[in-house]
């Protein structure tokens, strides 16, 4: 049983949710969910098990959820997942990353059952009783819950503007939003963890992933970054040493270095030595 001081009993809604379920519909519903395994099934995995068609699959579904919703919201559990859930959302700024909140409630909880079987577990209840409200992720947006939908704008707007930047400093960016939006930095970060697009650099640098510190793509950008962060003027094998330690790929020192000769944005200074001109 998962519990805190102001916990809630997790397993005993599962349960209360699948107890009046034939065998067939609460197998779909267990599989489709992920509530007894992390790994989730898609509705044509289950057609495909049960000679059903996807339209038929997700019928069942829905029809089970439609069943069962208003039993789960009375529950006394129920009420004490919610409560708990929005007042760690608006503890956060009102929206979280799927994966973050899962990472946060199984400290939270001090569950042993691991994020993924959780967060299928919670995200269910969820489902059920059509709070908090979920996003649908795709190729731009990760799987986020949040409180309202002013908040999911509001973060959406962040990242619109980090994304529209030309001057690619991150610190400069927090220092025209923090006032704008009246949000604090922290606040601001979970907000743009939103988005794909938003990044960590190797050097810890937060931005957007077309920015060079983010996520450097080639070896000129690789070497721009390690002599940026040097602050000194580095030697070719050096420069080379710090590229390959920013992936797992393995660059000779001499290709590294035909790389520098031919961007300008290196400059040599001595013999082999190479500075960022500036």
């Amino acid at each position: 049983m998962l519990s805190t001081k102001e916990g809630f009993d997790l397993d005993a809604l599962i349960s209360e949710a699948l107890g009046g379920a034939d065998k067939r519909t609460r197998r779909i519903v267990s599989h489709r969910y992920g509530l007894e395994s992390p790994k989730t099934r898609t509705l044509a995995d289950l057609g495909d098990e049960y000679s059903l068609t996807r339209e038929r699959v997700r019928q069942i579904e829905a029809a089970f959820l439609d069943s069962i919703r208003a039993k789960i919201k009375a529950h006394e559990e129920a009420a004490k997942f919610l409560k708990l859930v929005e007042t760690y959302l608006t503890d956060v700024g009102g929206l979280r990353r799927s994966d973050f909140l899962a990472r946060d409630f199984s400290i939270l909880l001090d569950d042993k059952r691991g994020e993924d079987l959780l967060y299928n577990q919670l995200h269910f209840l969820a489902k059920v009783l059509e709070r908090p409200l979920i996003n649908r992720s795709n190729d731009e947006w990760h799987l986020v819950w949040y409180t309202e939908p002013k908040v999911l704008q509001k973060a959406e707007d962040l990242v619109r503007h980090l994304l529209s930047l030309d001057k690619h400093d991150f610190s400069r960016y927090l220092a025209v939003v923090v006032p704008k939006y009246k949000i604090p930095e922290p606040l601001v970060v979970n907000y743009l963890t939103l988005s794909k697009r938003f990044a960590s650099g190797p050097y810890g640098d937060l931005g957007a992933d077309h920015w060079v510190h983010v996520a450097p793509k080639t070896v000129r950008d690789k070497a721009y970054l390690v002599l940026k962060k040097s602050d000194n003027p580095l030697h070719f094998t050096e420069i080379a040493r710090l590229v390959n330690s920013l992936d797992e790929r393995k660059r000779a020192p001499a290709t590294v270095h035909n790389e520098l000769i031919r961007d300008p944005r290196f400059v040599l200074v001595g013999r082999g030595t190479y500075a960022i001109n500036d």
